[in-house]
């Protein structure tokens, strides 16, 4: 009976120790799987991450690219602006040297040809003193015919001719010469400066 109780231990401990070893090959398993699935979501979330952070990445990059080029673009219609003021410049500073003195008395004389009544010849007020004795002398016959000599305040070199009435007039200033000149400027000037 000893025996049997001793075989009864032994298959009872037996049994225990492959349903235990069936248990934790069990509980084994099921970690591994649980691990699997843990390591396939993290591998899911870092993808997931590193595609977001190189769309951030592409969109920045873009964005640096846009304000790059409109930096560029601002830059160069600053530069074409400034080189047009500049150009600008140095032709009305040229036109009104060519309308000083003896050249706008010759310039006026070229421009009131004909009927010269009710007119009136405006001239800046620094040109009006400098040539008060020329134009006078000048255009004595055109004077005596009712043309008027005037300085006008909104005249600062070269001549308008106006009605004396003021209902019209021809501007001749540097700065209607020069915008009159700008748009036949040849065209690898104007591509240069414009």
């Amino acid at each position: 009976m000893e025996q049997q109780i001793q075989d009864l231990i032994a298959s009872i401990r037996k049994d225990g120790i492959e349903t235990a070893q069936k248990e934790s090959e069990n509980i084994i398993s099921q970690a591994e799987a649980k691990a699997a699935q843990i390591v396939k979501a993290a591998e899911e979330k870092s993808s997931a991450i590193l595609s977001a952070a190189e769309k951030e990445a592409e969109l920045s990059r873009s964005s640096a690219e846009a304000l790059i080029r409109q930096s560029a673009r601002d830059v160069a219609l600053s530069l074409k602006k400034s080189i047009e003021e500049k150009y600008t410049a140095i032709l009305r500073d040229k036109a009104a040297e060519a309308m000083h003195g003896d050249k706008l008395v010759s310039l006026i004389r070229s421009a009131i040809e004909g009927d010269v009544s009710g007119k009136a010849v405006e001239l800046s007020a620094s040109d009006m003193e400098a040539l008060r004795s020329s134009l006078s002398s000048a255009f004595a016959e055109e004077i005596k015919k009712g043309m008027t000599v005037r300085s006008s305040s909104s005249v600062s070199s070269g001549f308008r001719i106006s009605e004396k009435d003021g209902s019209g007039y021809v501007d001749y200033s540097a700065d209607e010469c020069v915008r009159l000149l700008l748009p036949h400027l040849s065209e690898s000037l104007r591509e240069i400066i414009l």
